[in-house]
């Protein structure tokens, strides 16, 4: 406990309202796995630090609301707030946890070079529209770059993601004539044909499957969060923005682009996928912690704990690990917002 609570202090993080508790707590998560990648590294090293156990599932951020709303965790992440229509625990924290860019990536073998795609090839694409790599949409956005004439096979997450939500709102707002269905957590809810074609569109559960599933296929394409796909060497797309830049999905165009946020309830972030912002990285989001608040029933050493959690992701971990992993640390005044919902743990 110690440990951790000087490298907290030396990242400002501390939070005098969090009380302190025992070591050897165990507290359970599931939710987006967009961020398991980050967490995967946070966890065994807040553990070493403090003697706390951490369980986190992932199962997507859909799952991970559901088992908070359930009770049945002691805390959840998830890419996007509750829908207007889902259950929600009567007394809970949104804590923007970790921003990232949502990766654009493909399996093209013997392709060299850098491989841009504007905003209405990405639709088009994952619309149906554009089925093979050598399509002149495609070369428009590569000149000079020979592509091959490999048929596409487009991935896709078939359970209900945050991921997905990001995505499909981007593709919304960018293209409304191709995607004039409203955003969804479900891609096959979103997608603008009747039904996704079969064959050549492949639904696969979790970021992690989506890049398997596009590594296991030439020419096929996909989207998650960057390092599942630099994991496997796949060819992460540079996409073009408001501004018509290509623009590659790292961290510092993220936090570029996430920097025009507005706060909403509960510690809720809004961007628009339409803002103009000279480098900046468009197709990005925010993974939320989230937390019960001030509840009696809860055990106080796990709140304790959990609260703990937030603020080692946010302080020590992030600065440690976020950027080589693909993710971008909060900072100014989203951090202010994010350890003012941290202190409301109780």
């Amino acid at each position: 406990m110690k440990k951790v609570l000087t490298a907290l202090l030396a990242t400002g993080l501390v939070l005098s309202a969090t009380p302190a508790q025992a070591a050897g707590v165990t507290i359970s998560g599931s939710g987006s796995t967009a961020v398991k990648n980050l967490l995967d590294v946070c966890i065994p090293d807040y553990q070493s630090a403090t003697g706390n156990t951490v369980n986190y599932a992932g199962g997507g951020s859909g799952a991970g609301r559901a088992a908070l709303q359930a009770g049945t965790v002691d805390f959840a992440f998830s890419d996007v707030p509750y829908g207007a229509t889902e259950k929600k625990p009567a007394d809970f924290l949104y804590i923007p946890a970790a921003q990232f860019p949502v990766a654009v990536f493909a399996n093209l073998k013997g392709f060299k070079g850098k491989l841009n795609l504007s905003t209405k090839t990405v639709t088009g694409i994952f619309g149906g529209k554009i089925t093979k790599w050598n399509d002149k949409a495609i070369a428009a956005d590569n000149k000079g770059v020979t592509l091959p004439k490999t048929a596409i096979t487009v991935w896709y997450r078939s359970d209900k993601s945050g991921t997905t939500g990001i995505f499909t709102n981007w593709l919304t707002k960018q293209d409304p004539t191709t995607w004039s269905k409203p955003a969804d957590q479900t891609f096959t809810v979103a997608y603008p044909g009747a039904v996704v074609p079969a064959g050549t569109f492949q639904g696969a559960q979790g970021s992690d499957l989506v890049a398997s599933g596009v590594a296991s296929i030439n020419g096929s394409i996909g989207y998650a969060e960057t390092s599942y796909a630099t994991e496997r060497k796949l060819v992460v797309a540079n996409i073009q923005n408001n501004s018509k830049e290509f623009v590659a999905p790292n961290a510092k165009a993220t936090a570029l682009f996430n920097n025009g946020f507005k706060a909403g309830a509960r510690g809720t972030i809004t961007v628009d996928p339409l803002t103009k912002v000279k480098g900046g990285y468009t197709l990005a989001g925010f993974a939320y912690g989230l937390a019960y608040g001030s509840d009696l029933a809860k055990n106080k050493d796990k709140q304790a704990a959990v609260a703990e959690f937030m603020t080692y992701v946010l302080g020590t971990c992030a600065k440690n690990h976020a950027v080589e992993k693909g993710y971008s640390p909060i900072t100014g005044n989203l951090l202010g917002l994010a350890k003012s919902a941290i202190a409301e743990i109780k």
